[in-house]
């Protein structure tokens, strides 16, 4: 298969062609002969902005007002780091809880 050089599509009337490796791209309609270089330059696309979305605390904690944390020691007694509260008795002794 032949070269065809550089696939062009005429900035005046539309004409799609290849400059068939000339030195100038000129539309092979008899009617436009339109040279492709001068063409208008393209406009650049506008720089997308990223969007922020800033989300607000449903209850959130005023001045006077501190988040209140049960502090039982349990944690110390039972020897384990971050312990949970739920589901622990702390006036049933330890091997109850295995049964």
């Amino acid at each position: 298969m032949a070269k065809l050089g550089k696939k062009w599509t005429c900035f005046l009337c539309g004409t799609k062609f290849y400059d068939l490796s000339k030195p100038e791209a000129i539309c092979p309609k008899p009617e436009c002969r339109a040279n492709q270089k001068d063409a208008p330059a393209k406009a650049k696309a506008p720089k997308r902005v990223k969007a922020v979305v800033h989300i607000e605390d449903d209850f959130p904690v005023g001045e006077n007002e501190q988040e209140i944390l049960p502090d039982d020691g349990l944690e110390e007694s039972f020897g384990i780091a971050n312990a949970k509260v739920e589901g622990v008795d702390p006036d049933l002794p330890m091997d109850d809880y295995d049964e």
